[in-house]
């Protein structure tokens, strides 16, 4: 897929590295040429540019990294630039202009680099020194600190009136009870209402004459009607 770009695209392009250009810490582009000039050999080149950004102002730990390189390698003895390498691990350490170090070392070998690391690990344990000494003091000044009165907030509720806690002791529990109804006085429905009563002395009514029984006894058939009868 080949890519198309108009001629204001292409504009704004070259606006935008215009601006970053400009935009960019001119310190950085002093600590940039020092670094070119210190790896293509010109070391009293590098140092003066990095005397320049540090005299700036520059916050910057690399510079002092890179000049004490240059202290080491014009005095001949990594020593020349240990105070460079200390103060660069304290600039480092405080984080006023954050920058990746490890990422600008990485060409840096041999007793110089170790140098270096030294320093930077020896920093970092005295600010993890310092850090630990500074939670020891705010631990023992908060027990030393006197007890703060409680807030509105921190004050506990006033206690319910034993008059309205239904869980006071000595509560007459039986206190508005309702009274149970009296039984009604409606006299009972006569018998004769009943609509499976019997009424009185004519309890057998429906029963059925004995000769309509479907299953009483009767007398047995005439002889002549029978069919296993004998003649």
């Amino acid at each position: 897929m080949q890519l198309r770009f108009t001629p204001l695209a292409l504009l704004l392009v070259g606006f935008a590295a215009t601006m970053a250009a400009r935009a960019q810490d001119p310190l950085d582009d002093v600590y940039g040429h020092a670094v070119h000039a210190y790896y293509r050999g010109d070391v009293a080149r590098a140092q003066e540019l990095l005397d320049q950004a540090i005299a700036a102002g520059s916050k910057d730990p690399r510079a002092y990294y890179y000049r004490g390189l240059c202290l080491s390698a014009l005095g001949g003895d990594t020593s020349a630039g240990m105070a460079d390498f200390q103060t660069a691990a304290d600039l480092e350490i405080n984080g006023q202009k954050v920058v990746n170090v490890g990422k600008a070392l990485e060409r840096v070998q041999g007793a110089a680099r170790c140098a270096i690391e030294s320093v930077r690990r020896s920093a970092r344990l005295a600010s993890r020194d310092k850090y630990l000494q500074m939670q020891r003091a705010r631990y023992e000044e908060s027990r030393r600190a006197p007890a703060v009165a409680p807030r509105d907030s921190d004050v506990p509720p006033t206690p319910v009136p034993a008059a309205n806690d239904p869980f006071a002791p000595g509560l007459d529990l039986n206190k508005g009870t309702p009274t149970p109804m009296p039984e009604s006085n409606k006299p009972t429905a006569p018998a004769t209402n009943d609509p499976f009563g019997d009424a009185p002395g004519d309890s057998n009514k429906d029963e059925p004459p004995a000769s309509d029984d479907p299953f009483g006894g009767s007398s047995a058939p005439p002889a002549s009607d029978d069919p296993f009868g004998g003649n």
